[in-house]
């Protein structure tokens, strides 16, 4: 927790623009004029130096999370029993759904801030409420709403209790304002606290779940202590970043409508899958697959970390061509190396890493042989997310194209192919292999135009 606690104790004072301003963040916009030429080795290992430790930081907290996470569920799955981690699941898959939208949320709102950073100070009278907080109270509400109204239906469907997909729906709005304050602090350029939050509010899950099952309390005090470590966060970023409004943008304006499309769109990509083997295969087919993926997406999470740092200084040095194409070659090869080794880990020990985690003899046996080419089907996609950090931080309504013309794609080779996974999984690879080349594609033109303006 030391390290947590640094981060989040960082934040006592308010975050504000100026501040930001004052601490040299916008600086890199664009380099000085006067500064002495140098090599190309030069710069690369002056960019290496500069924000190797950063990103190395920023990973430690995101792997804390990760861990508090894993922990929660372990400790809510045995302390719950079957049944009561039945109800919790419900709870959570309603959350996490949610989290999809908050998400793409962020994004827009991490690069309208860096964009407003990189730009002259706006003199406009402040608003009460700016864009970003109007989007999330109107999509947080639309989308609680929704469950609110579907919630007789979805409990039947979900198996569980109109009391988890209410406590559910309560937990939406909060999550979008914490999505916003997220992407104020990933905007200013303050990853290490973006992961400090995000960590705290997983961690204060996992404690305050094991203080309710070590007071005999069941699944639905488990729920509350979600609902109340969730609002809690929310509470707090949104404090310390009051003063971080972005004046000027209005809410669903073109651009970050664009910025929301792109997330939700790869988002999207990267989770149908597992939906449409489970409609178009037998259930024992559908949970190894499912199952396996758990495992083969795990390279995903590299791009999503190198985002959290990388996005705010894309935009900040939009202008710089060379930078740029320095910052996306280096994604690319920590990308392509991390997935190299996952695939590797998941050839040598799959079989067990399965046991571990799905039990011996319980049936998903099949996830073990599907595995290793999951692993190397999916790294394409991580690859493909890579490079949409770039795409994100100049808000490409190109790369939302490229995304749908995807997902059309991973749909009928669905249709086509299924129930026979492996042709599946050879879809899944190929179609990831084509959308990170259209994507790098984009990408280097965009750079190349921004070379020959500068």
């Amino acid at each position: 927790m030391t390290t947590v606690q640094s981060e989040v104790a960082a934040l006592r004072a308010p975050v504000t623009l100026e501040a930001v301003r004052a601490e040299g963040v916008s600086a890199e916009a664009a380099p000085s004029a006067e500064e002495s030429p140098v090599s190309s080795r030069q710069m690369s290992l002056g960019y290496l130096r500069r924000h190797a430790w950063p990103l190395i930081s920023v990973g430690g907290l995101a792997a804390i999370g990760i861990a508090s996470t894993s922990g929660f569920h372990v400790v809510t799955g045995r302390g719950l029993g079957p049944a009561g981690f039945g109800l919790l699941a419900a709870f959570l898959a309603i959350v996490n759904i949610a989290s999809i939208g908050a998400s793409a949320l962020q994004n827009s709102v991490a690069v309208v801030t860096a964009a407003a950073l990189a730009s002259p100070a706006d003199a406009a009278p402040r608003r009460r409420l700016d864009g970003a907080t109007v989007e999330a109270l109107v999509l947080g509400s639309g989308f609680a709403g929704a469950v609110v109204l579907a919630s007789p239906l979805l409990a039947d469907a979900l198996d569980t209790s109109r009391l988890a997909v209410n406590l559910a729906a309560a937990t939406i709005v909060p999550s979008f304002l914490f999505s916003v304050a997220l992407g104020r602090l990933q905007g200013a350029g303050k990853a290490r606290l973006v992961s400090g939050y995000s960590t705290a509010s997983q961690v204060l899950r996992l404690l305050l779940a094991v203080a309710a099952l070590a007071a005999g309390l069941g699944a639905v005090s488990v729920v509350v202590a979600v609902l109340v470590a969730i609002v809690a966060v929310a509470v707090l970023a949104g404090w310390h970043t009051r003063d971080v409004q972005v004046q000027g943008n209005g809410a669903f304006s073109r651009k970050s409508t664009v910025l929301m499309l792109i997330t939700l769109s790869f988002a999207w990509l990267t989770n149908i899958d597992v939906v449409l083997v489970r409609i178009y295969s037998v259930d024992d087919a559908s949970g190894a697959f499912a199952a396996a993926a758990v495992l083969a997406k795990m390279g995903l999470l590299v791009p999503t970390v190198l985002s959290l740092y990388l996005l705010p200084r894309f935009v900040f040095r939009g202008a710089d061509a060379g930078a740029v194409r320095f910052g996306v070659n280096i994604v690319l090869a920590t990308v392509l190396a991390s997935g190299l080794v996952l695939a590797a880990v998941v050839a040598l020990v799959g079989d067990l890493l399965v046991s571990i985690l799905f039990g011996s003899g319980s049936g998903y046996g099949p996830a073990a042989a599907l595995l290793p080419w999951m692993t190397v089907a999916y790294l394409p996609w991580a690859l493909a997310q890579g490079l949409l950090i770039n795409h994100t931080a100049r808000a490409s309504s190109r790369a939302v194209l490229v995304l749908l013309v995807a997902g059309v794609l991973q749909w009928a080779a669905a249709t086509m192919l299924l129930p026979d996974l492996r042709a599946m999984i050879v879809a899944i690879g190929i179609i990831g292999v084509g959308t990170a080349a259209a994507l790098f594609v984009l990408d280097r033109a965009d750079v190349a135009r921004e070379a020959r303006r500068g």
